[in-house]
């Protein structure tokens, strides 16, 4: 019997060990279970605070790796390196930390960068406008030097002027002083004179009247004669309306002469220059001489010359010119004749310019490309006569387009096409009628191409 209480006691005490360690291993668990619940609920908060800056798919990006290592480079979180990088950007635009992205791009909006454009492209594209603009005032300024140069030439022929003005004035008032004393002198002897004066007036009145009875005679004698001579002038003036030749054609005359060229064939020199009307940008065609001047008689065209030219510089009796054309086997020499149909040194020729000219080659004709031609008659020594009737002494007659003859009216046509067709009809009847009226009086005319070979422009 004490063998088997004593094994019963065994059993009880491992019962109890074994309940008791079951106990405390269930207590440890709960406490780590409710540990580990604690830290997944940690976990999870931490990545949702992380998820606030920057997501998962994001941070395996090659761009946020990238932040990463730079913000370790400089013992900075991503977000104090993000941020930095955003003050900076900030600062570079607008000189301020807290200036927002929205704000930055309404400025640069007032400053002509739309929501799409690089501000770099828009900065590249103002600096080439600046450069451009900068080579435009450079241009402006070489000929506001020019202009200072001749101001400058002025000036000094006006202070000669005012210094040959005094001598003259002061030359004038010794002469002066010296006819008043003869005038003195001359008063003392009035008297004397007008006596003297009246007894030769009588003796001059006898004989004048003997003289008229004498010259009576003669004119008696005189008008015979001419009442003879006028007859034979009416025949002689006959005769001479039959052989007379008709005047030099305007286009075909020369206006001046190459007195130099350079050895480059670059720029020449003419005999012409601000005494002679000459102004800058005035243009000349090259021929070997006077008699290269001639028109063809298959076309009845005169042909361009061998060159053309442009003034570019003006000084008073010469003028610098550079070569816009030239031909390959003839070369601009000395003794050249340069001719421009516009431009005479000693007359201006009378234009009239008449239609609409399509002169920019778009296809147009316009009013305003008439208006140019005028312009540059005027600007170059021409004469502009207004008006559609050709006068007697008209030069040249510069006809534009041709109308158009306008098609039929149709049977209901309402006023204002009535008034259009009146009006086309018109224009292109007086067109017509120009032309054969200055064919008829050997006027030249031209249109506006050949009117820029007569003047030796070139196309540019």
């Amino acid at each position: 019997m004490a063998v088997r209480s004593g094994a019963g006691t065994g059993v009880i005490v491992a019962l109890v060990v074994f309940v008791l360690t079951t106990v405390f291993l269930l207590i440890l668990s709960i406490i780590f279970y409710a540990g580990k619940t604690q830290a997944l609920k940690e976990r999870q908060s931490a990545v949702d605070d992380l998820a606030t800056y920057v997501r998962a798919p994001q941070r395996a990006t090659d761009a946020y790796k990238g932040f990463e290592r730079e913000a370790g480079a400089n013992a900075q979180s991503v977000s104090q390196y993000l941020n930095k990088r955003y003050e900076n950007a900030m600062r570079f635009f607008n000189g301020e930390v807290g200036t927002d992205l929205a704000q930055v791009q309404a400025e640069f909006a007032g400053l002509g960068v739309g929501d799409d454009d690089v501000v770099r492209g828009v900065l590249e594209q103002t600096r080439r406008q600046l450069r451009q603009a900068e080579v435009r005032i450079e241009g402006q300024d070489t000929q506001l030097e020019d202009r200072d140069e001749e101001l400058a030439e002025k000036q000094a022929q006006v202070n000669q002027l005012k210094e040959n003005h005094t001598r003259e004035m002061e030359q004038a008032t010794r002469e002066i002083q010296v006819y008043r004393e003869y005038a003195q002198s001359y008063g003392n002897n009035v008297v004397e004179a007008i006596e003297d004066m009246n007894a030769r007036v009588e003796r001059c009145d006898e004989q004048r009247r003997m003289e008229v009875d004498d010259l009576q005679e003669e004119l008696d004698g005189v008008n015979q004669e001419l009442v003879l001579m006028r007859s034979r002038v009416d025949e002689y003036e006959a005769i001479f309306d039959k052989i007379r030749t008709k005047a030099t054609r305007p286009d075909l005359l020369v206006d001046g002469f190459i007195i130099d060229v350079d050895p480059g064939q670059e720029q020449v020199y003419i005999n012409r220059g601000k005494n002679d009307r000459i102004v800058l940008g005035m243009t000349f065609e090259v021929y070997d001489d006077a008699a290269s001047i001639r028109v063809d008689e298959r076309t009845g065209v005169l042909p361009r010359g061998k060159a053309s030219l442009q003034v570019v510089k003006v000084a008073d009796s010469t003028a610098t010119c550079k070569l816009t054309r030239t031909v390959p086997g003839r070369p601009v020499v000395r003794n050249n004749v340069v001719a421009n149909a516009i431009y005479d040194p000693d007359y201006r020729f009378k234009f009239m310019i008449h239609g609409k000219f399509d002169v920019d080659g778009d296809g147009r004709p316009t009013k305003a490309e008439a208006d140019h031609l005028s312009s540059l008659v005027m600007k170059w020594g021409g004469e502009i006569v207004e008006g559609d009737e050709l006068p007697g002494d008209l030069d040249f007659l510069v006809l534009g387009a041709m109308p158009p003859m306008p098609a039929a009216l149709p049977p209901n046509a309402t006023d204002a096409q009535t008034r259009i067709w009146v009006d086309k009809r018109a224009a292109r009847l007086k067109y017509e009628e120009l032309f054969k009226r200055a064919s008829e009086a050997q006027i030249p005319v031209l249109n506006a191409n050949r009117f820029f070979v007569l003047i030796g422009r070139t196309n540019r």
